[in-house]
């Protein structure tokens, strides 16, 4: 690291994933001197790109939460703007096209009433049961919207949260045990119909419905409407690109081509690397 720069750190970030690039920029935003060290050769990890013959492909996720304009739920367009950086997105009309077995073709618009009506004329039968359970995900949704989203386990945080938004916290409390095919159920009988619940969860989450808790599936499948997707010009690899420009103007600094081998200790602290 520069001589000039190993007295005066506070906090050194191993890895530029966005994970890594916006606690080191949250952090130099509000003083703390910050280096980030990469061991490639750009930033981003599972975001990041990578270019042949001119053309520029994304390595990891192209579906992009996170860059609405209002509420509390566009993380991404806040850490930008905590380093007064700026990315321009192009909004996704549709967030998946599904062509499943039987026949079934299904558009999640970003318009949710439309989404809601091409499902549900699918499923005409099971009408009164899709809107139940995607208004419970709303209920969710417009909890979590209602307040400050930083991390669900810090304590303070969230004791700080239930005093300034009781009713939301309370709104939460009956979901927490719950998965999303625990709520489905209640409310969807169609075999068919729960196994696009299932593809639904599996999309982003990996897994079924009754193994996708529920808190999450009400951020995703409500947010994706009301935030809505968004890709950012340029691609993905712009987001870390952008996050770096930020923490270079907030004063931070990041190496590239520096591996990390060992992190050095004193009294079980971490004291640099």
């Amino acid at each position: 690291m520069p001589g000039s720069l190993s007295q005066t750190l506070d906090v050194i970030v191993i890895g530029p994933g966005i994970g890594g690039l916006v606690t080191a920029t949250q952090l130099a935003a509000k003083g703390a001197q910050v280096l980030v060290l990469e061991r490639y050769l750009i930033p981003g990890g599972s975001a990041g790109y990578f270019e042949r013959n001119g053309y520029r492909f994304d390595v990891g996720a192209s579906m992009i939460f996170g860059f609405g304009r209002r509420g509390t739920t566009n993380l991404l367009t806040r850490a930008l703007e905590a380093v007064n950086v700026r990315l321009e997105t192009l909004p996704d009309p549709v967030q998946i096209h599904y062509h499943l077995p039987n026949q079934l073709e299904l558009k999640v618009h970003r318009d949710y009433k439309q989404f809601i009506n091409e499902l549900s004329a699918k499923f005409p039968h099971e009408r009164e049961g899709i809107r139940r359970f995607y208004d419970e995900c709303w209920k969710v949704f417009n909890c979590l919207n209602a307040m400050e989203l930083l991390s669900l386990e810090e304590p303070r945080y969230l004791t700080r949260v239930f005093f300034q938004h009781p009713f939301a916290c309370l709104g939460l409390v009956k979901y927490l045990p719950q998965n999303v095919g625990d709520i489905a159920r209640q409310h969807i009988k169609d075999p068919e119909l729960l196994k696009f619940i299932d593809i639904e969860c599996y999309c982003w989450s990996v897994v079924p419905a009754e193994m996708t808790p529920m808190i999450n599936a009400g951020m995703v499948f409500s947010d994706r409407h009301y935030g809505g997707i968004n890709y950012p010009k340029g691609g993905v690899g712009q987001i870390a690109q952008k996050l770096v420009e930020g923490l270079e103007k907030a004063g931070g600094h990041i190496e590239y081509q520096a591996r990390v081998t060992q992190i050095l200790l004193e009294n079980g602290k971490a004291v640099g690397v």
